[in-house]
């Protein structure tokens, strides 16, 4: 560190290993200019910096404070190794996706003479590489691009590995896939982009509207694969599935709107548990399906069967369970609701 334009100028002169004369001749000034700006006498013109800290191997902004930006220049070197490394990483990608290419292709020729399993190899590096190396190729719009790309990817795996194995599962696993992003992705988009300002305020409304649509799809193509294959005998979807998803669909809707009531948390959690406590020992015991196995799981919720003198197991033994649980329920709704209820009036005084 120097104190001075001078002794900085001196010091990096004699570091690069330049007389007065050398640095004079190749800044095209006199000697005496050089030996004038060492001693503080006079200063370089501002047009004689760029090359000045070229030949002293300074940046401008350290030319005219006087001073060695370490920082600066530490940070630089990071960046320097950090744009090596991330080039190192991305062409050992690119050479590791080019040898495994050209091996399968030979190998699957040599044995099989023809192209099958290589394709199957193909779309399973380029699903990869949306992992690996796209997100670096990408500069706008990372969050949409890249779940659609490697969806699209996954997509086109799924399909070549359903033409090979010849089965009819390809529009089961999209869906579900598309299910599975739709639950992350969806309500960010909404939050996210102008084209769905007009929405924005309902986002978690909206979401779970999409996601509850794409769910029954995916549940009339399952039903539709197992009636083919001989897996079910009836359309399960219309009798418990959709009924279901349906009742689902309306508890989290349900609670999604508690968050926009003018109440203070512990009514807004009373209302919750009372909620879950309807829908589910409320509503669900008087279901009835055309199903065996699912109507006893049913019947285990039936709490106004219970019988605490009883507990040999079975359904009786779920019943007493679900009794405590809703009773517990119940003790909580009315503690939360009375220091809620204490909490709003003490509000509404002030």
């Amino acid at each position: 560190m120097t104190n001075t334009f001078g002794e900085f100028l001196k010091t990096k002169r004699q570091e690069k290993k330049l007389t007065q004369k050398e640095l004079a001749k190749l800044l095209i000034v006199s000697e005496s200019a050089v030996s004038k700006w060492e001693k503080d006498v006079a200063h370089p013109d501002i047009t004689l910096l760029p090359k000045l800290s070229e030949i002293l191997g300074v940046t401008e902004h350290e030319l005219i404070t006087a001073s060695v930006d370490n920082k600066s220049r530490e940070e630089k070197k990071q960046a320097k190794k950090w744009r090596t490394l991330s080039f190192s990483w991305s062409m050992f990608f690119y050479i590791s996706y080019a040898i495994t290419i050209l091996t399968c292709f030979i190998c699957n020729l040599a044995v099989s003479k023809t192209l099958s399993w290589f394709w199957i190899v193909v779309s399973s590096l380029l699903l990869a590489f949306t992992f690996t190396n796209l997100p670096k190729l990408i500069k706008k719009h990372k969050l949409l691009i890249l779940p659609l790309s490697m969806y699209g990817a996954l997509c086109l795996l799924l399909g070549v590995c359903a033409i090979y194995t010849k089965g009819s599962w390809f529009f089961i696993a999209s869906l579900s896939v598309l299910l599975g992003l739709t639950i992350i992705f969806a309500p960010i988009y909404i939050c996210k982009y102008k084209v769905f300002n007009s929405v924005k305020k309902y986002a978690d409304f909206v979401s779970i509207a999409v996601d509850f649509v794409i769910l029954n799809i995916l549940l009339v193509v399952i039903n539709g694969h197992a009636l083919r294959f001989g897996f079910a005998t009836t359309w399960w979807y219309l009798k418990l599935a959709f009924p279901i998803a349906g009742i689902v669909y309306l508890i989290l809707n349900l609670l999604l709107y508690v968050r926009f009531l003018k109440v203070n948390r512990f009514l807004k959690t009373t209302i919750i548990l009372a909620l879950i406590n309807l829908m589910v020992y409320g509503i669900l015991p008087f279901v009835k399906i055309n199903d065996a196995d699912f109507q006893k799981v049913i019947d285990g919720f039936n709490v106004y069967k219970a019988n605490f003198s009883n507990w040999s197991g079975g359904v009786v033994l779920e019943r007493n369970i679900n009794l405590i649980i809703c009773l517990t329920l119940v003790l909580l709704i009315v503690v939360f609701g009375i220091i809620g209820l204490l909490r709003q009036l003490r509000k509404n005084k002030k």
